[in-house]
């Protein structure tokens, strides 16, 4: 008899070993899949922030030209990868290139890596700069100066937002191709359009949102800010 509720008690205490063991896995399991969401969420806060940043920073290069007596519309807008982008000519002067020494100084920076969502179509992922439409709520019919994350995930879209205007929703952009509303037609097979608010109703009065444009397969994502109203 004590044999048996020896065996007995045995059993009983290795179920509850088991079952605490079983416990514990679930519960580690948990709090790592807490942990994945967590980081993924800190890692597109600060994509959403370096955007931000850097757009700050692209406006403050053009104050300072501005400050040195340079109008917008000398501004140019030349990347550091172009061939002559050194070559300081009466047509193009260095101190009229927004990312050049010897202009504004800007330095160009890639997207952030968890920030890219490439359709593998058109335009690489990246910020586009320029001056070559104009925004309908703005002061003017004079070109404005936008500033452009282009290709962004609908995650860091959301972020932006979130900080922007206090809501994640995303408003859908029609009536034309992301690429004519906001990059320069010089570097894209099409032709600029004016960004008006029948293209997107809800951003109106926005400076700076993160959009949605249909290619009639997928979303793109694209943030813009407008960094001199004309």
């Amino acid at each position: 008899m004590n044999t048996q509720n020896g065996n007995a008690f045995l059993y009983i205490l290795i179920a509850v070993i088991l079952f605490g063991v079983l416990t514990f896995t679930l519960s580690k399991s948990g709090n790592q899949d807490d942990s994945i969401d967590e980081l993924d969420t800190g890692r597109t806060s600060i994509a959403a922030n370096e955007i931000l940043a850097y757009a700050t920073s692209s406006s403050n290069s053009i104050t300072q030209m501005q400050a040195s007596s340079i109008t917008n519309d000398k501004l140019d807008f030349m990347l550091p990868s172009d061939t002559d982008f050194n070559n300081d000519t009466a047509l193009r002067p260095n101190m009229y290139k927004v990312f050049h020494p010897a202009g504004g100084g800007l330095n160009y920076k890639t997207l952030p890596k968890v920030a890219i969502q490439d359709d593998g179509a058109g335009l690489d992922p990246g910020y586009y700069i320029g001056r070559f439409n104009s925004v309908e709520w703005t002061p003017s019919v004079t070109p404005d100066i936008l500033f452009v994350a282009y290709e962004l995930t609908k995650t860091v879209c959301e972020s932006l937002n979130t900080k922007l205007v206090g809501d994640s929703t995303i408003p859908a952009v029609t009536g034309a191709t992301s690429e004519n509303l906001f990059i320069d037609d010089q570097l894209h097979s099409g032709t600029n359009a004016d960004f008006n608010i029948s293209n997107c109703a809800a951003c109106e009065e926005k400076p700076a949102l993160c959009i949605s444009v249909s290619d009639g397969i997928d979303d793109k994502y694209v943030f813009y800010s407008i960094l001199e109203a004309e």
